[in-house]
Parts: structure tokens; sequence; C-alpha cells
């Protein structure tokens, strides 16, 4: 059978780092990066005495994130304790919420689709385990953190499906701002399941999972691999065992670590130290009412202001780049798609070559809508990115610049005259044009521009063009 005659199950279990300023349940500050195991106290270290204290903030968040997904928050959720022995978990067991959770349901949308979540939950984080070959260590310092686990539905289809369905979460999660959702250094983590069926039998196959997926780029490529690796068994007759994998990124192969634990491997038991959490309807409301835009909304927003999808999907994925762009919108409302096209263009470029956040850009929002109006209006584009590089260098507004005479606009008379010159130096081109030679447009223009030392706007050389044109 080829591999398109068998159908892909997939589902997504996400981890969250929150930007909690503490860990979930002791006072230990937690911050990234920092030196190895600096960051701990006698709880982090399983330290006999220690008790555990929820952090209100954690709790908070994880119940933001379900108000924003329409998820059902628990008005009465409790904590257990899930044992397994690994140097990283120094109590021996990790607290996490068992049945029911911190919020149930809810779905994220994904274009036409709405892709359903069966539950949203909170636990502390493990620490971290470096391997060098002559030494295996522990950093303490992650131990303790709090997480969000997002558990999705197996309702995503491909693996393109299940990546976006990934961005779009870390897109609400940092609207929400409560984590930088960052998958380069672990703040969002994501474990995915998928199982392979063919497509003329119904229902769902044995699972498999693959552990610790950390860029969407690999997320794709993983399930890519062991949708092939389990199409290539049940071509051979052998049938799926439910393993857990990790993904090799050099080699593009998954490989089966263990077989897959069940919930008895875990033994779960009712957390005795901390008493259920009880959310009423007064902090839900609060909490709603705070809601941000998310970026579904804002998204939409933007492509009614003229934006293209794929431009207003750039922008909306960062909290800064949207709220930079808000911030020139409301100095410049008639320009939505010409302020989008410099700033993804030729702002986002000189940001990421310096390593800068929009929040830190030497050139302002208000400074951006300033000069994409000029362009719209004296200067041309290529004024426009000569005036951006001297608004970035001196760090100065571009009326400001224009001010000292850096450039002088040429005047509609002037613009007129040069055109007229131009089309009188050269009568057997502009016959030719008027026959129905239309490429030698480009001629003129390039003749008029080098005419007025590239003061004026191309748009406006065009329309003068037409008009005296059209004069004979």
């Amino acid at each position: 059978m080829s591999i398109t005659d068998y159908s892909a199950t997939i589902g997504l279990e996400v981890h969250c780092q929150l930007s909690t300023r503490t860990k979930l349940f002791s006072p230990c500050p937690y911050t990234y990066p920092a030196p190895p195991n600096s960051l701990t106290d006698a709880y982090t270290l399983g330290l006999p005495g220690e008790l555990p204290v929820v952090d209100r903030r954690a709790v908070e968040y994880g119940l933001r994130l379900a108000l924003a997904v329409g998820a059902t928050p628990s008005p009465r959720s409790v904590w257990t304790r899930k044992h397994y022995f690994y140097p990283d978990l120094p109590k021996g067991y990790q607290i996490s919420q068992g049945d029911p959770p911190l919020a149930l349901g809810g779905a994220i949308e994904l274009g036409d689709r709405s892709v359903p979540l069966i539950r949203i939950h909170l636990e502390e984080d493990a620490g971290k385990l470096i391997h060098d070959a002559d030494e295996h260590l522990v950093d303490f310092n992650r131990a303790g953190v709090p997480l969000l686990e997002i558990v999705g539905a197996p309702a995503l289809r491909s693996p393109a499906e299940a990546a976006a369905y990934l961005r779009e979460l870390r897109a609400i999660v940092r609207a929400l701002e409560i984590s930088d959702a960052t998958m380069e250094t672990g703040s969002l983590r994501c474990d995915a399941n998928v199982s392979l069926h063919p497509r003329r039998r119904p229902g769902i196959g044995t699972r498999c999972e693959i552990k610790n997926l950390n860029s969407f780029k690999f997320l794709e490529r993983a399930l890519t691999a062991e949708i092939q690796r389990q199409a290539d068994l049940l071509d051979a007759g052998t049938p799926i065992t439910s393993v857990t994998l990790g993904y090799d990124p050099g080699a593009d192969r998954v490989h089966i670590q263990r077989t897959k634990e069940s919930a008895l491997d875990y033994r779960y038991l009712p957390e005795p130290d901390l008493p259920p959490l009880l959310v009423d309807d007064a902090w839900l409301a609060r909490l709603k009412s705070a809601l941000p835009e998310l970026p579904r909304a804002r998204r939409a927003r933007y492509v009614e202001l003229g934006l293209t999808p794929a431009d207003a999907a750039t922008i909306t994925a960062d909290p800064e780049l949207s709220a930079y762009f808000d911030a020139a919108l409301a100095r410049a409302p008639d320009h939505a798609r010409k302020l989008s096209h410099w700033l993804l263009v030729d702002l986002l470029g000189r940001l990421h070559a310096a390593d800068l956040s929009p929040a830190r850009s030497p050139v302002p929002p208000e400074q951006l809508a300033e000069l994409v109006a000029l362009v719209d209006g004296d200067l041309g584009p290529q004024q426009g990115r000569e005036l951006l590089a001297r608004c970035w260098a001196e760090r100065r507004a571009p009326r400001e610049i224009l001010a000292d005479g850096w450039f002088t606009a040429a005047s509609a008379d002037e613009i007129t005259a040069a055109v007229a010159a131009v089309l009188t130096a050269h009568p057997r081109q502009r016959a030719s044009y008027l026959a129905g030679k239309t490429a030698l447009r480009g001629f003129f223009v390039g003749q008029i521009l080098r005419a007025l030392a590239g003061r004026a706007d191309p748009q406006r050389v065009h329309a003068a063009l037409d008009r005296l044109l059209a004069d004979g």
C-alpha cells in the first residue's frame, strides 16, 4: 500500500512554562538564563519538612488561557502525585492536577476548522539533565517552575496542520502575556501522539508518542518520519506497538526510547499537602473582563484594513510587533497596508540584524507612520528607505531630518517640466509608445527621475506622464 492509503490521527500535548516570578509551590525565584543550580531552595530540592504553597498568579495565568480558548474552568480541581524516579525529579514525584483538572474542553480555531481540546491543567516542571561524553549533570533551576499542560484531542490530520495548531496556540499564549512561549529555550514544549490506519477502515490505530519536540520544523519532520515508520510496519504486516519515541533531527528519523507507560506505572495518588483548588464566578468574571484582543480577532481586523492574511499572521504572532503596528496605525490610519509593508520588509530586517525587539526599535511607531505618510506624498520609495536609514542611525524624526535640508522634493511644476523635456528629447520613442509599444513607459520614467535627481515620487511622475501624453 502507498502511504496515501493511510490516514493519520494526531494529537498534541503542549507544555507551556508560565512567566511567573516564582515557582509553582515555593517562593523560589526563577529566571532564564541563570547559572546552573543557582535558583533552588529546600522545597525545590525535595528536602524533608517542606510543604507546597500554590502560586496564585500561576492559577490566574492558567484560567486566562482557559477563558481565551473557550474551555470550562472547574469550580473545584484537585492535585495529585505522579510518581517516577529519575535524576531530574528530586522528590521522586511530580505534583500535577488530576480529575477534575483546572479546565475542560475548549478549542483552537484553525481557519474554518475548530480543533477541540480535552483539558488544561497545572503541574510543576522537572529539572534539566545535561549529558556529555564524560559526565551526566542535573540542573535543578527549572524544577518546580509552573507548567500548563494543554491536551488536544486526536483531531489533527497532518503534520502541517499540527504545526499550524501549535503556532496558533503559541500566538494566543503570547497575546495573553502568560509566557514567552519560546520553543528554543524550552518554555514551550510539545509531545505528539500519532496513529495510522487504512483509509478504508474507520477508527484509530495504535498510538505512539514522540517526546520533547522543540521547534515547528522538527514537529512536522518528526510526525512525517513516524507516519512513514508506521506505514512501513503495516505494509510489512507487523502490528504497531505503543511506544515512546525520540526524534533525531540530524538523521531525520524517530527512535524508540521505551514502551509506552500506562497510568498505573505512575502510581497516581492524591496530594495530601494541598487542598482542592476552588475557583468562583467572581474571580472568573474579573479575569474574563481583562482579556486582551486575541490573535484571531486581531488578524481579522488587520485583513479588513487591507493587509494580506500572511502579513496579518506574521504581525499577530508577536505581541510586541502587534503593539508597534497598532501604535503606528493610530498615527496613520489610512495607510495600514503600506505600514505593514514598511514594518515587515524594511524595519523588521534591521531589528533582526541588530537583535532588537520592536519595543526597542530606534525608529518608534510614530516615526514610521510619519515616514509612510511622506512616502505617500512627496518622497519616493527609494528616498523613504534612505530616510529610514537616517532615522535609525541618527535617532531623529523624519520631518526633523527633512527640515535640515537633506531632501527637497520636486514641485508639480518641476515634474511637469521634466516630463515635457524628456518627451521632446525623444520623439521617436514617444511615437512608438503612442503606437502601442507600452514597454517604453519604463524608459520615460527612468529618464524623468534621472533628470529630477531622484527627487520625485514615481507615482507623481507616472501621473504627469499620462497627462502630457494625453494632451498630445
